[in-house]
């Protein structure tokens, strides 16, 4: 490039080193500009995939929680049923005897 002092165009020399000097300010600008956008979107992807692994980890934990209960539930369905059968059985043995002692009792 050609010193201002010397050249024969001393304002077209003023002109392309400024505009030299303000095209590798812009380029600089450019590039930490992309540079902050991508790191704003590597922050925002980190934090989207921290909120979703919460939510996965909260899922679990809550299909846990009612797998549990479903299992203590259905144990509680079993127990009810031979319940259910061992009442069933002494209803009717009460019942005969009731009908057995009425029967003599009528004869």
């Amino acid at each position: 490039m050609s010193n201002i002092f010397t050249s024969r165009d001393p304002a077209g020399t003023v002109v392309s080193q400024t505009g030299a000097i303000f095209a590798v300010l812009a380029a600089g600008a450019m590039n930490a500009h992309m540079s902050g956008i991508q790191a704003m979107r590597q922050a925002r992807e980190g934090a989207a995939s921290h909120q979703l692994r919460y939510q996965l980890d909260y899922a679990i934990n809550y299909s846990e929680k009612l797998m549990t209960v479903a299992e203590q539930q259905a144990a509680e369905i079993v127990r009810l049923r031979a319940e259910n059968e061992r009442l069933k059985t002494a209803a009717r043995t009460h019942y005969e005897s009731a009908r057995r002692l009425a029967a003599k009792v009528a004869a």
